[in-house]
């Protein structure tokens, strides 16, 4: 019987691809990989024809979906990589991380986790482990070295093994046992390989992060691995797959384990040998795409220079960042402003996933269609008025769902003025379109919810906001949609920035919207007192 401990960089193309010719030469009987074990059945779906990645497996809790993780995957992830190949030669394959069942039930009970915490001493340390291994190497950053390392590796050799050593002297020196959700998950993943034994597999692949390696390779007694898990608290847990795009891989969407330039890792992985050359294609195609005289000299030059820096650098190739410093040289003549334009199509690029019509529905779909179903909002294909009496429950409970809805970006609804006085009448225009199914999934990330989503939509754009007639704009907007949490946080900022504000143009602009804001108030639950008294404030001010 044979364990092997592949350690790995989530959506490395390097990392994937070292990780199919092992998997291909070593011809393992299992397959676990990092992940939630309550998303084993969906790894059934891998290898169907419609489901193409960048995807993810989103994991929920039913009775109360705020409660919520994705777990992406790009073609290039390693673990995609490991899923793919079991499925294809017919070998189990399954997640071995803690189930989100408990993940999910823990982050309910933060009094027990804090007297947990309390009983173990210090608090964690969390640490970047490539930072150390880059400086020892005389790299800039972690991410560089990994990728000269590792990701640009053609020759996989004896590449896990080496970061099986690496990660060791790591772990003896940043030592991380005051993290109590990381020993539950090592602790699980090791309950997981035990069970694989115990079932006589003979050969036994483990794909992990490469952090997680010597937790795995030096096993404590079985025991303490019990006595640690025992007892956890658990919640009633649901997954599914559903769409992903490159900009939410990458860790400018927040993504925990993002990377810098999946649209990048994507040529990586698709052309390990390319010196440049095709990369700087990819760019002279997209210039010349917005009217630049890009030549095919340009390209060439480019390329030289790129290759020479990296020669300068002492690098056996060209990366990422030599390659954006040749262009802005050759291309751009210095001038940045176009490199944005790389950075957005090439190097993170905005590739959406497809999933199998036959996968269950992600749960802001379901609230839309839930809601749609109880307000009696069927959608659609062709365009049907509506005329609410915002004076009854049902209307006003609809124009809440079509403002919200609005918030996200959703047109599915068009509102337009109804003649007459008053402010207890709306008109929408309602028409569906089946590609709002992807605006849905889009929107996933910001709530499982159609409220808790509007919510966190207007609170990203407050934080983001910094003149006062644009927060003011919001206000506008959110009101009608009763979103308590987001009006109370943009009610406090105008407070804010007016009482900073020398500006009375810019107060008198914004006063004739708030007054009109404070009528909301007369027919909806919302208390249109509050904004009566920031206009006030703000006409006494002037």
């Amino acid at each position: 019987m044979s364990i092997h401990i592949l350690g790995i960089r989530h959506h490395g193309p390097g990392s994937a691809r070292h990780v199919r010719e092992f998997l291909e030469r070593m011809r393992p009987d299992i397959v676990l990989v990092e992940g939630p074990p309550e998303a084993d059945p969906m790894l059934e779906w891998v290898g169907h024809a419609e489901l193409k990645p960048p995807v993810a497996i989103l994991a929920y809790q039913p009775d109360a979906p705020a409660q919520s993780a994705f777990y992406p995957f790009a073609e290039f992830s390693p673990e995609w990589q490991a899923i793919s190949y079991a499925r294809r030669v017919r070998v189990p394959v399954k997640f071995m991380d803690l189930p989100a069942a408990h993940l999910f039930a823990l982050k309910e009970a933060p009094a027990a986790d804090a007297a947990t915490a309390a009983e173990t001493g210090a608090p964690a340390v969390h640490v970047d482990p490539m930072t150390h291994l880059a400086a020892a190497a005389g790299y800039r950053s972690g991410e560089k070295w990994w990728e000269h390392a590792i990701e640009y590796r053609s020759d996989g050799g004896q590449v896990f093994e080496a970061v099986t050593e690496a990660m060791q002297e790591l772990r003896l020196a940043f030592p991380s046992t005051n993290d109590r959700e990381e020993a539950l998950r090592e602790a699980y993943m090791r309950r997981t390989i035990r069970q694989a034994e115990k079932e006589m597999y003979s050969v036994i692949a483990v794909i992990c992060g490469a952090w997680h390696v010597p937790a795995l390779v030096e096993m404590p007694a079985q025991k303490a691995d019990n006595e640690l898990l025992k007892g956890l608290p658990k919640v009633k847990v649901e997954c599914t797959w559903v769409p992903w795009t490159y900009s939410r891989l990458s860790y400018y969407s927040g993504y925990g384990a993002g990377i810098a330039s999946p649209g990048w890792y994507e040529h990586v992985w698709n052309r390990p040998d390319d010196d440049g050359s095709r990369w700087m294609a990819n760019v002279a195609k997209l210039f010349r795409s917005k009217n630049m005289d890009i030549s095919v000299a340009h390209v060439i030059e480019a390329v030289r220079l790129a290759e020479s820096l990296a020669a300068l650098r002492g690098l056996s190739k060209a990366g990422l960042e030599e390659l954006n410093e040749a262009t802005l040289s050759v291309f751009c003549m210095g001038e940045g402003l176009m490199m944005q334009l790389v950075h957005d199509e090439l190097i993170v690029s905005n590739r959406l996933g497809e999933v199998p019509v036959e996968i269950p529905k992600p749960p802001l779909q379901v609230d839309i269609e839930k809601l749609q179903k109880r307000l009696r909002l069927p959608p659609t294909a062709d365009f049907k008025d509506y005329t609410l009496d915002l004076r009854k429950d049902t209307d006003l409970e609809r124009s809440i769902f079509l403002h919200r809805l609005q918030l996200l970006g959703l047109k599915w609804g068009h509102r337009s003025d109804v003649s007459g006085k008053g402010t207890f009448k709306e008109q929408w225009r309602l028409q569906w379109d089946p590609a709002f199914s992807i605006d849905i999934i889009e929107r996933g990330n910001l709530g499982n919810t159609v409220e808790e989503a509007a919510t966190n939509f207007v609170m990203q754009q407050a934080s983001g906001a910094t003149a006062l007639a644009e927060v003011c704009a919001l206000l506008e907007n959110a009101l009608p949609a009763e979103i308590p949490a987001a009006i109370e946080g943009l009610i406090g900022k105008i407070n804010n920035l007016a009482a900073a504000s020398a500006d009375t143009l810019q107060l008198m602009e914004v006063i004739p919207g708030l007054v009109n804001v404070s009528r909301y108030g007369n027919v909806r639950k919302t208390d249109g007192d509050i904004v009566s008294g920031i206009a006030t404030t703000m006409i006494v001010r002037v």
